[in-house]
């Protein structure tokens, strides 16, 4: 059955002219119960497998106390394992739950793994850690919910998979160097939320667009656009204001680098 079709009183059925074999006759006051959609609340991640003969490393090591439980490929482990050994090459997918569900690490790496290409963060986490995901090389796609309100220094440094990031609407600051030397990282789109971001935060990457929505600049270091591409456009709003500091041609600022200011 498509569809249900559903009449408060039995006069109200016998007058419609539907063909509807398979209609529900609902009498008046009569409660209907039902369970509503609940939206994924752990962490998943897919992993890319190319060799079945070495384990792929799940947890860094570092923080496994973050995580209370783990599921495999829909099959719930009975403890939490930093590593694990597939039996087939291709793409995984592993759900972890948090200890804490506001909290994504906790100043250490959590994953640091070249095997992870796609993480999913739930909607109940307003923080990820510093060091969260340094060094996830293959990371290629990753959302940053409107929950998260920080993001943490160093959280996706030298993640060269990365080519561009959503920001959540949420987020307010930007930590030091967290998406330094993100090497092919074109794009960004800062929402209005953020006040403030940190020293060399986009640092080293290959920045073509940055479109900042914010009508106050947020504020920047002195670095955060160290060496990044030649050329670019700055994207702002229409009578806002402060983003001159941004295009100053002193070191690291992006007028050094000749990008281009727009308004719209």
């Amino acid at each position: 059955m498509k569809y249900i079709t559903l009449f408060e009183t039995a006069e109200a059925y016998n007058a419609a002219t539907l063909d509807l074999p398979n209609v529900s006759l609902i009498e008046e006051n009569m409660s209907v119960s039902f369970n509503p959609y609940v939206p994924e609340i752990r962490l998943v991640c897919k992993y890319n497998v190319t060799d079945t003969s070495s384990p792929t490393k799940l947890i860094s090591g570092y923080e496994q106390n973050i995580f209370t439980s783990m599921e495999i490929d829909g099959v719930m482990l009975n403890e939490l394992v930093t590593e694990y050994t597939f039996d087939t090459i291709g793409v995984h997918t592993v759900k972890y739950e948090l200890y804490d569900e506001t909290k994504l690490g906790n100043s250490a790496p959590v994953f640091h793994n070249n095997n992870l290409v796609e993480c999913i963060i739930p909607d109940s986490v307003i923080s990820i850690g510093d060091n969260a995901f340094t060094n996830c090389r293959n990371l290629a796609s990753i959302n940053i919910p409107s929950g998260i309100t920080s993001i943490g220094q160093y959280a996706f440094s030298q993640c060269i998979s990365l080519t561009s990031c959503i920001i959540g609407s949420g987020v307010t600051s930007i930590g030091n160097y967290a998406f330094i030397s993100c090497s092919n990282l074109t794009s960004v789109v800062i929402p209005d939320s953020v006040t403030s971001i940190g020293n060399g935060a986009f640092a080293y990457c290959c920045l073509t667009s940055i479109i900042s929505n914010a009508m106050i600049a947020p504020t920047i270091g002195s670095n955060t656009f160290q060496d990044i591409n030649t050329g670019g456009t700055l994207t702002v709003p229409i009578g806002s204001s402060g983003y001159d500091v941004w295009m100053g041609t002193g070191d690291y600022y992006l007028g050094k680098y000749n990008w281009t200011k727009v308004e719209q």
